[in-house]
């Protein structure tokens, strides 16, 4: 049986990380005739909170008929004001999780900002100064971003506070990519709709890297109407055949940094990641 969405709150909410697949996965539950979902990065609870919840509502509200709604948002996750934000007005909301690699994670962090001009340290520096600033002030250490957004038992033990574990899916990235046929049955079986049904997409990388032929073309996009800013966002990217190798030691860096940090994570979530190890 289905309900009007209008006036309705979001049944799940995907919620990152960040460069971890929440685009495929929001592709690829949107395709489902039985899910109905907002426009991707709604940000209702980081950058849209002071709107209030009838605003929140009426989002859903052109959803149609549908039997569960949702939103995805990346930075919800590693957001601590997002989640108890979450927690107070959806409290029996179901979270998606979906967890890259931390490593990987943090350099295609580094590489989206880089690409966008927003970032000129080298990654070793950047490295350098959150390494720092975490040593100095913790998790919640202001400036950290590329670290931050991949420690993950942080952010998980804080939804598993705020919701019971029942409430919580996580899925991992590198899984996704090797059987997302399995990963998309699992998510569809936690939100309580037909597993059969398979996305035409399913499978296929939808949020590429890419690079920019005019940075400051890219920042006017910004200010032009809808279909002509995407047409000029269009004809200014460029997909590149393979991201940027992550250097040797860096990568050995990070693994030694992350390594306490994912048998924690494992604990918590209740199963080994062992697609995050290296011999």
């Amino acid at each position: 049986m289905t309900t009007a969405a209008a006036g309705r709150l979001p049944d799940f909410i995907i919620a990152g990380a960040m460069r971890s697949g929440t685009t495929s996965i929001f592709r690829y539950l949107d395709s489902h005739p039985e899910i109905g979902m907002v426009p991707k990065e709604l940000g209702f609870f980081t950058d849209r909170f002071a709107e209030g919840v009838d605003w929140y509502r009426a989002q859903f509200a052109a959803l149609g008929p549908v039997r569960v709604v949702g939103e995805a948002t990346a930075d919800y996750l590693a957001r601590d004001s997002a989640i108890n934000r979450i927690a107070e007005v959806v409290p029996r909301v179901r979270l998606i999780a979906t967890l890259r690699d931390p490593v990987e994670r943090a350099w295609s962090h580094y590489g989206l900002l880089k690409e966008r001009g927003r970032e000129h340290r080298s990654f070793g520096a950047a490295l350098d100064d959150e390494m720092e600033r975490l040593a100095a002030d913790g998790p919640n250490a202001a400036g950290v971003f590329y670290l931050y957004h991949s420690l993950y038992d942080v952010h998980i033990e804080r939804a598993l506070r705020l919701f019971p574990e029942e409430q919580l899916h996580v899925s991992i990235f590198e899984r996704m990519v090797a059987e997302p046929a399995a990963a998309y049955r699992s998510m569809c079986r936690f939100l309580e709709v037909a597993a059969a049904f398979t996305p035409p997409m399913l499978g296929v990388a939808v949020n590429p890297f890419v690079r920019f032929h005019s940075l400051r073309l890219r920042r006017l996009t910004h200010r032009l109407p809808g279909p002509l800013g995407a047409l000029v966002a269009r004809i200014n990217t460029y997909r590149v055949g393979r991201p940027p190798e992550l250097d040797a030691k860096e990568r050995a860096r990070l693994e030694e940094f992350f390594a306490p940090r994912v048998e924690r994570l494992e604990s918590l979530i209740g199963f080994p990641v062992d697609e995050w190890r290296r011999s």
